[in-house]
């Protein structure tokens, strides 16, 4: 047979070809060869390096003997035996993966779609020193405190060391289980997916925490139990949507140097490429990995990337720019870390430019998905006025 065929036997025929997938959004169809006996087609799929590639396959078949799916991502190997309007849905690692269709008889038995992001993997990382960011002592937001010792590996955060970073828990228990940062001396802001299952009286947000096995590493710990929870009316778990929430607090937090708000943003702005600190207590790796909840404060550098790459891998909305997409080489926000907030540094002060929402698999090629704090300023200002008692918000 010519072309990338080949006649392997009576009932088997074998197709190979070689495609590579551009970066510029277009879909690559894959369709399999049909006819009699057997026809395997293998597609071996790369694109430019530091992209990876989104497949998205649809069987039209309900019989694993009519047909079946093998997709190779760059690490490891599955095979999907179909069911009528089954969908498989497979990333590539990295810029390198292949796709196997075993279709047997005259009409295809599934056919996939492929496209691929614009290259944001192994991007360089800028050497930043960040030592004075939020340091100075005149800012009455976005606070950061010089560690009173050295920090390994910029992993982990000193005592006290970012004023406005706290933590979500059920009041009862004392467990954590989200992020938040403080906005006003009544208000936090956290993400909708962390309130929206309980009521407000179940939950309390906790300030000037550091290691939250012991109370005494810092004596600015103090517990705030949650009046009311202010949930975006548009939020939606299964869209992923206006994911952010406002608590407002029962009791009144005491500023100091030590416990203070974060900065606010004024507008939105274009921030891509530029470098945001994320910070939290969540896991240090992904739950799969036996990764477990850090015990003391922890933050890492993120790059704002492309939306874009976001649009392609989770099918986001970019025509209204509500979401802001990042990612760090092997780093990442995690399991516990959502609702914590994303800081830009700005003239000296941290200002809350995002707060984490969601992502797949901690610390892999996958971007992470935040909450444009800056969309959602005129919304979270409604919610604050709201409040009986007179707050200030503050803004970079």
């Amino acid at each position: 047979m010519r072309g990338p065929c080949m006649i392997l036997s009576l009932l088997l025929v074998a197709c190979t070809y070689a495609i590579k997938v551009p970066t510029d959004g277009k879909i690559v169809t894959l369709i399999p060869q049909t006819g009699t006996g057997v026809k395997e087609t293998f597609w071996e799929l790369i694109t430019e390096r530091g992209s990876k590639m989104v497949l998205i396959c649809l069987f039209k078949t309900y019989s694993c003997r009519l047909g079946a799916i093998k997709v190779f991502d760059g690490e490891y190997l599955s095979q999907h035996c179909p069911e009528v309007g089954q969908l498989v849905l497979r990333n590539s690692v990295r810029d390198k993966m292949s796709v196997t269709i075993l279709n047997s008889g005259k009409s295809a038995v599934a056919y996939c779609q492929v496209t691929a992001t614009k290259p944001y993997i192994d991007m360089p990382e800028p050497v930043i020193d960040s030592s004075e960011h939020g340091t100075s002592k005149s800012a009455t937001c976005g606070r950061r405190n010089h560690p009173v010792r050295r920090i390994v590996n910029g992993k982990l955060a000193g005592i006290n060391e970012f004023t406005f970073a706290g933590l979500l828990m059920f009041f009862d228990t004392r467990f954590p289980f989200c992020g938040c940062s403080i906005i006003t001396e009544r208000h936090a802001l956290t993400a909708a997916h962390c309130t929206d299952p309980f009521k407000d009286r179940l939950l309390a947000v906790v300030v000037g925490e550091h290691d939250v096995r012991t109370y005494k590493e810092t004596q600015y710990t103090e517990v705030h139990k949650v009046l009311r929870i202010l949930q975006h009316p548009d939020y939606s778990n299964k869209k992923n949507k206006a994911d952010i929430t406002v608590v407002e607090l029962s009791t009144v937090i005491k500023f100091h140097n030590f416990v203070g708000p974060v900065c606010l943003p004024n507008a939105q702005k274009n921030l891509i490429d530029e470098i945001v600190k994320v910070m939290g207590w969540g896991l240090t790796r992904d739950k799969s990995e036996g990764g477990k909840a850090s015990a003391e404060l922890r933050h890492v550098n993120l790059r704002i990337i492309d939306p874009d790459v976001c649009k392609v891998i989770y099918g986001i909305d970019t025509t209204e720019l509500t979401q802001i997409c990042t990612y760090n080489n092997e780093k990442d926000s995690c399991q516990g870390d959502s609702g914590g907030p994303l800081v830009h540094e700005e003239n000296g002060r941290y200002v809350q430019v995002a707060l984490v929402s969601y992502g797949r698999k901690c610390g892999s090629t996958d971007p992470a998905v935040n909450t444009d704090v800056a969309f959602y300023m005129p919304w979270i200002k409604e919610q604050i006025s709201k409040c009986s008692h007179r707050v200030n918000l503050r803004h970079a």
